[in-house]
Formats: structure tokens, C-alpha cells, sequence
């Protein structure tokens, strides 16, 4: 009887978590339909500087990409959250093309063939940088991947979502910082 118990325990709690992803899933319009805003400007922090090196060998300077807002992905070549993003993140890098500076990090990541794969499937052109250490996803404080986070024209951050996003939000924020 105790075992039969136990079984039906387990089960239940099975199925209450299974119908709470199924939920979460089917509601998460509710989580990106609203409207994304950017932080206000007096209270916007400038963002950690840095100068890298490319995937491609080409130097990233970050100091250099003012004047513009700047988009950083936070992503891993695995990570099927930043799959189901990476086809948008794409549309978005080609809708406001010379308008905006894309820049993707990738982290947690050991295979650096396996990110430029990654880069070419979704059709990343921009700048791909490989962070092996983590050193700026803890700089950026970035909880986990995907994590999206965007700079204002004078290299503050503006705003920052953890997790997958949809294209919408990105793209609110970019259009009220042009």
C-alpha cells in the first residue's frame, strides 16, 4: 500500500510539472507581448569596456561602436534556447543593418568550430567572440544563455533580458533608442 502511495505521489508531481511546461509554453506571449522599454537614461550604467579578438581574427573594440546602440548576444553553440532565437537575432542584425552594431559572445562553450557552425547556420555576419573563461558573461553578469543586452549610443546599458526573447522586444528597444 505504501509503495502504491509513493508511486501515485510521484506521478502526480510528474504531471503537475508537466502541465505547468505546457502552460508556460502556451502562455508565453504573456511574457514578451508587453512592451519593451529601455532603462531610463539617467539611471543607465556604462557598460564593461573590452577589446577582443574576433572568430574571424578581425579586433573588437567595444569603445569603438559608440555613436551607435550595440546589440551583445550572450549564447552557446548547444544551447537550444539560443537555436530557437538565433534565426531572429539574424532578421534583426539585417533589418537595422549599418544602424545598429551586433555583437555575440559566445560562453560556456569549448569548440571554437562548432560556434563558427553555429554562426554560419543562422547567418551571423557580425563580429563572434570567443569568451572560454566566462570573463565578460560575469562582467555583464549575465545569469545564463541566451542572455541579450543592449547599448545605448554612448556605450550604456540600456537594457538587458536573460533568457530566449523573441525579436519584438529587441527591436522596441532598438527603435526608441534611434
Amino acid at each position: 500500500m505504501r509503495r502504491l502511495l509513493i508511486i501515485a505521489a510521484i506521478a502526480a508531481g510528474t504531471a503537475a510539472v508537466a502541465g505547468i511546461v505546457v502552460y508556460g509554453q502556451m502562455h508565453m506571449s504573456l511574457l514578451t507581448d508587453r512592451k519593451a522599454t529601455p532603462i531610463k537614461a539617467a539611471d543607465r550604467k556604462p557598460a564593461p569596456a573590452f577589446t577582443r579578438t574576433a572568430l574571424s581574427g578581425a579586433p573588437v573594440d567595444l569603445r569603438r561602436f559608440t555613436g551607435k546602440p550595440v546589440v551583445i548576444n550572450f549564447f552557446a553553440s548547444w544551447c537550444i534556447p539560443c537555436k530557437q532565437e538565433a534565426a531572429g537575432t539574424a532578421r534583426i542584425g539585417r533589418e537595422f543593418g549599418s544602424r545598429v552594431h551586433m555583437v555575440a559572445v559566445a560562453i560556456d562553450d569549448k569548440q571554437p568550430d562548432a560556434i563558427r557552425r553555429f554562426a554560419s547556420q543562422y547567418h551571423w555576419t557580425w563580429p563572434i567572440l570567443y569568451d572560454p573563461s566566462d570573463d565578460l558573461a560575469y562582467r555583464y553578469n549575465v545569469p545564463g544563455k541566451p542572455t541579450t543586452v543592449i547599448l545605448d549610443q554612448r556605450g550604456r546599458i540600456a537594457w538587458q533580458h536573460a533568457g530566449k526573447i523573441g525579436t519584438r522586444p529587441v527591436t522596441q528597444i532598438l527603435d526608441a533608442l534611434l
